[in-house]
């Protein structure tokens, strides 16, 4: 593929976002932005449509999602199609990130849902015999979703799919940088699913913020740090609960027991992949120091043979190409600024480092002997670098991975599985993988969320489906003449007996809970001789 002089890939005119290919910078399509009245129908159509779905069973609304799965098998290359010409990425990655995700999330919920949603029964205290606790998981009503330009079909599908099954109506705002003008519409009226179950609204932040004013019933954003406490804060005025997503500095680390092949291999997929636009990528590798040179020579060696577009003669993409290019102007230029400073203060560029003539194609590179004094250390890379930095032992391994703001995914990679486990419980991040990168997304059962600036709130697995659920905590009682033992009126016996309760129920003594029912019982007769 040749380099070319471009413009970013997204120019958002007066009313209008314009969407070029960034492989080439070919102009794409223009989107018009929604207006404040468009934004207004939108949620008076999903307020309405949102009592539809409420009222379907479980069952009901897994039919509907089985709906999008058959639409997504039948038209996997033509959504592959769409999702590279507007992210650039391989078709690899949007094959195994877009595609194949997808329909693992619908396939577990279609088989789990119904069991994770059900009434939950909840043990009662003893003393609060003859009555019964429940557990309700009902909708929400309307959730708004704002999401990114890295993986557009992923990062709204599958939030869609957990608050769609838990009863909701979505309304969705994709970013204007990879917006796939018209392709969930047409998966959802093509496919038969539900009418205005999913909604889909186009626009900037302005459009962004005119859909918070709106007041959905919940808000779940997947972007930058920076942006997800604005919408945080514009959230707050109105008690919105929100979930963020946010970005990450995920680190890697590998100890001197490693098998050295399968961690380098690791490690390159993990940072390269999406070229390195993926919030869970590993961006830090800590090696410990007896194999620390031995990883690096494999690493420089095998990470050279990523095929990239300006490696290959033909410029086809046959699902036989490693890595694409980058999305954004601005990204290319944050990692090559990161690049830049990290060479200037020392560390060595062991392999790539560079931008591929002015196009969207950033090098896969590796830079050593990285400190806290570079931004490639501290700050959200996002793009196809690995910063690789030595350590001694564990407690130093530990303490390097855990000094960053930001919490998301993280990986350890050692022979001794008790030391894996230990060191990822003292990992502080949402997510980690053990002698594995990337992993635990492969599960749709685990749920994906951050700590830190990387956000918080959980989607997929069964927290995925509660995270979108009004959990309502029930207590059914008989409809008897009873009258309660701490209700009204308040006397000198009734106090001494409860306190001579409290005492026994919690003396930890042999029987005690017997024998504190037996004072319940002295406390209900009580009761029948003093009521109002």
């Amino acid at each position: 593929m040749s380099a070319v002089v471009r413009e970013t890939p997204m120019r958002e005119a007066v009313g209008s976002i314009e969407v070029r290919d960034p492989r080439t910078g070919d102009w794409l399509y223009t989107v018009p932005s929604a207006t404040q009245e468009q934004i207004t129908e939108a949620f008076e159509t999903a307020h309405t449509a949102s009592r539809a779905v409420r009222a379907m069973s479980v069952r009901q609304r897994l039919d509907e999602l089985v709906k999008i799965k058959r639409y997504v098998l039948e038209n996997k290359e033509h959504i592959i199609d769409r999702v590279v010409s507007e992210t650039g990425k391989s078709r690899m990655d949007a094959l195994m990130s877009e595609i194949f995700a997808v329909l693992d999330v619908i396939d577990y919920y279609d088989k789990n849902a119904e069991r994770v949603l059900a009434d939950q029964v909840v043990k009662t205290p003893v003393l609060l015999f003859g009555k019964k606790s429940r557990i309700y998981y009902e909708p929400m009503g309307t959730v708004l979703m704002i999401t990114p330009w890295n993986y557009p079909f992923h990062l709204t599908i599958i939030p869609f799919i957990c608050a769609f099954t838990a009863g909701n109506a979505v309304i969705t705002k994709p970013s204007e940088y990879t917006p796939l003008r018209g392709l969930l519409e047409d998966i959802v009226d093509k496919s038969g699913f539900v009418r205005n179950g999913l909604q889909v609204v186009y626009g900037g932040k302005d459009t962004g913020r005119a859909l918070v004013d709106q007041r959905p019933d919940k808000i779940i954003f997947t972007g930058s740090t920076r942006a997800g406490k604005q919408v945080m804060a514009q959230a707050a005025q109105y008690l919105i609960p929100v979930e963020l997503e946010l970005g990450g500095k995920d680190p890697m680390i590998v100890f001197d027991d490693v098998n050295i092949d399968r961690a380098v291999n690791g490690a390159i997929w993990g940072g390269m992949t999406n070229s390195g636009q993926t919030c869970t990528a590993v961006e830090r590798v800590f090696v410990q120091e007896r194999v620390y040179d031995q990883f690096l020579n494999a690493l420089k060696q095998k990470i050279e043979r990523v095929s990239t577009p300006s490696k290959r003669q033909a410029a086809s993409d046959c699902g036989d190409l490693d890595m694409g290019c980058m999305t954004t102007d601005f990204q290319v230029d944050i990692v090559d600024k990161q690049v830049r400073d990290a060479e200037a203060k020392g560390a060595r560029i062991v392999s790539g480092g560079h931008r591929v003539g002015q196009g969207l194609e950033y090098q896969p590179t590796v830079i050593a002997d990285v400190d806290d004094s570079m931004a490639v250390a501290r700050e959200e890379t996002f793009g196809p670098v690995l910063a690789i930095r030595k350590f001694s032992d564990e407690a130093e391994a530990v303490r390097l991975a855990n000094d960053s703001p930001y919490g998301l995914n993280s990986s350890v990679w050692t022979d001794d599985l008790a030391r894996g486990e230990r060191v990822a419980r003292r990992l502080e991040t949402g997510n980690c993988s053990i002698n594995n990168v990337l992993a635990t997304q492969a599960n749709a059962a685990l749920p994906f969320g951050g700590v830190k600036e990387s956000g918080f709130g959980r989607y997929k697995g069964a927290h995925g489906l509660h995270s979108f659920s009004n959990v309502k905590s029930v207590m059914i009682d008989k409809n008897s003449p009873m009258i309660e033992l701490n209700w009204y009126p308040y006397t000198k016996e009734k106090y001494q007996l409860f306190s001579k309760l409290i005492d026994t129920a919690f003396s930890g003594r042999p029987l005690a809970t017997l024998k504190a029912l037996l004072i319940g019982v002295k406390l209900q007769g009580l009761g029948k001789k003093q009521r109002l």
